[in-house]
């Protein structure tokens, strides 16, 4: 999906390694339904996990964090250049992923909730250290919302659907110049 493919000012296309995939984290791109079969639930305006193995903590705005592993590197500092790893499941679905995804943190670059995600917010979510891994549910008002994402202006269909919850596994690989 290029910027012109997206219809949103300002996207970008990352393409990782293999140029074989786009990073769907990029504004406009990715989503997941929330409908009767959905594994990822909306409840009082935050997301609820998919799976019970997961011990998923509150974070703010209603995005739901669990630590799967601690980092012990540096903390991302507002435009810091991050470097990622990650995968989006959706439905219990893995509908995308990227290895070392880069983007400026904190700056807009990406959806509200997955900067918030990896650069932390308060004292409800801490940010993450380069070497660590968070399993992060966002909720639509922090994703993509009710207009969904990748949709097809020819047939209507979305590769991700309006009301998104995002299931996102992300690794915080390195920061520039660390």
């Amino acid at each position: 999906l290029t910027p012109a493919q997206s219809g949103k000012p300002g996207m970008r296309a990352w393409q990782n390694s293999t140029n074989a995939s786009f990073a769907a984290i990029t504004t406009g791109v990715v989503g997941h339904s929330v409908s009767s079969r959905s594994k990822v639930m909306i409840s009082m305006g935050r997301a609820e996990p998919a799976r019970a193995d997961v011990d998923f903590k509150d974070g703010p705005e209603g995005i739901r964090y669990a630590d799967i592993k601690l980092g012990t590197g540096a903390e991302p500092f507002e435009g810091d250049v991050l470097k990622v790893n990650y995968q989006l499941d959706v439905d219990g679905k893995k509908v995308d992923f990227a290895k070392f995804f880069v983007f400026s943190g904190g700056s807009g670059e990406v959806i509200k909730g997955w900067d918030m995600a990896v650069m932390g917010s308060g004292d409800s979510m801490p940010p993450m250290k380069i070497g660590g891994s968070r399993r992060v549910l966002i909720p639509p008002a922090l994703g993509y919302g009710a207009k969904g994402a990748g949709c097809s202006g020819s047939t209507g269909e979305c590769r991700i659907p309006p009301d998104a919850v995002l299931e996102f596994t992300i690794e915080l690989v390195g920061i520039k110049g660390m």
